[in-house]
């Protein structure tokens, strides 16, 4: 029988941000930027895309969010340089999440009524507990600390 971490573990495969591609055309509609304004961003080096077999422009749910993020600060009055320096800036956090995220899809239990994932150590907490988060059903959530295995 498949455990709760390996079905979560297929989720991750799945997730994966070079595993889950996304056209032109998929960007421009999420985000609102045209696909010839992301094919300038992407000329000047701002954004990137990879071929597929076809020939078409692939692009990461990482670039989707680039590509979402430059456009907000835009909006926001910054010149495009200057929001691209500071999505770049800022992008670094964001990776680091997602690094977090996938770590703690590795630490599942299944519980009676949903799941629970290890969050790790907490500051200034005994070594030996971790900060878990409950799913429930009924979308109940909920932080608890106690024991690790």
């Amino acid at each position: 029988m498949e455990s709760p971490t390996d079905r979560f573990r297929k989720v991750k495969n799945i997730i994966d941000q070079e595993a889950l591609l996304l056209s032109i055309g998929d960007v421009a509609s999420a985000t609102g930027v045209s696909t010839r304004q992301i094919r300038y961003w992407e000329k000047k080096g701002y954004i990137k895309s990879t071929l597929s077999e076809s020939g078409q422009r692939k692009f990461t749910y990482f670039e989707l969010l680039n590509v979402g993020m430059i456009q907000s600060r835009i909006e926001a009055g910054f010149t495009l340089a200057g929001a691209v320096k500071e999505v770049n800036e800022t992008s670094g956090i964001f990776k680091e999440l997602r690094k977090f995220m996938q770590e703690r899809i590795d630490q599942v239990n299944e519980i009676p009524t949903g799941y629970e994932f290890d969050l790790g150590e907490v500051e200034g907490v005994d070594s030996d507990k971790h900060l878990f988060l409950s799913l429930e059903e009924g979308h109940k959530r909920s932080f608890k600390v106690k024991k690790y295995k």
